[in-house]
């Protein structure tokens, strides 16, 4: 079992429900590693970085060169941000790296960069890649309002480039003003894009503990339905 997790947008919590779904598959005996191809906004050795985070969260053995094999400090695209510190990408470049970690796991969770059309390397976007990979997609949405359209149209473009959606989940649900919309839009997100929506996790906060983020996914997600998607 491995799956591509992408989003409907930068921020959405993808890389904190990854991190969580990778230890709460760990806890049950599979054997998981995660992947982050590229990331941009911090350096692989700096904490806040999303490979860092992956690894913390998971409990990971893996150092975080083979979670992440570039990184970039200025938070762009990813083909930008290589461009700009001079080290341009291609998808080969990343395909090559991923040889690492998939000789180690049985299992992978390779998590993209925002979402499917971000420019990735200077000839492939994130949809390039998880096409090439092959991996059923899992799509981290948005809780809120407009979470229905971000995500049916995802659900479409993904489609469109014969990747098959093994389902969403909902991520950063209850914050303070949220509105009806939110009790809604799982039902509307089945209902329109055809997919299942296999968890709710809920808003942590700015800075949870890897134990909260833990426990939200492990008691927010169906890990079962999620499993017998493959």
């Amino acid at each position: 079992m491995s799956l591509f997790i992408t989003a409907t947008d930068t921020g959405v919590g993808k890389t904190l429900v990854t991190g969580g779904l990778a230890y709460a598959l760990r806890r049950r005996g599979l054997d998981v590693g995660c992947w982050k191809p590229v990331q941009s906004g911090d350096l692989l050795h700096e904490a806040t970085g999303d490979a860092a985070r992956l690894k913390m969260i998971g409990d990971l053995p893996d150092e975080l060169s083979t979670i992440c094999g570039y990184s970039f400090a200025e938070p762009l695209a990813p083909r930008l941000a290589a461009e700009r510190a001079g080290q341009p990408l291609l998808l080969g470049d990343l395909l090559t790296h991923y040889e690492g970690i998939r000789s180690r796991h049985e299992h992978v969770l390779a998590e993209g960069a925002g979402g499917l059309a971000v420019p990735l390397t200077s000839d492939a976007t994130v949809a390039d890649l998880a096409v090439r990979l092959g991996f059923p997609l899992l799509i981290i949405a948005r809780a809120n309002l407009g979470t229905v359209n971000h995500t049916v149209l995802t659900v479409e473009y993904a489609r469109a480039r014969g990747l098959r959606v093994a389902g969403v989940i909902l991520s950063g649900g209850g914050r303070a003003g949220a509105d009806i919309s939110e009790e809604h839009n799982p039902q509307y997100i089945e209902e329109y894009a055809d997919v299942p929506v296999l968890g709710r996790v809920p808003w942590l906060g700015d800075a949870p503990q890897a134990d909260e983020i833990r426990q939200a996914v492990a008691s927010n997600v169906d890990l079962d339905r999620l499993l017998a998607c493959f």
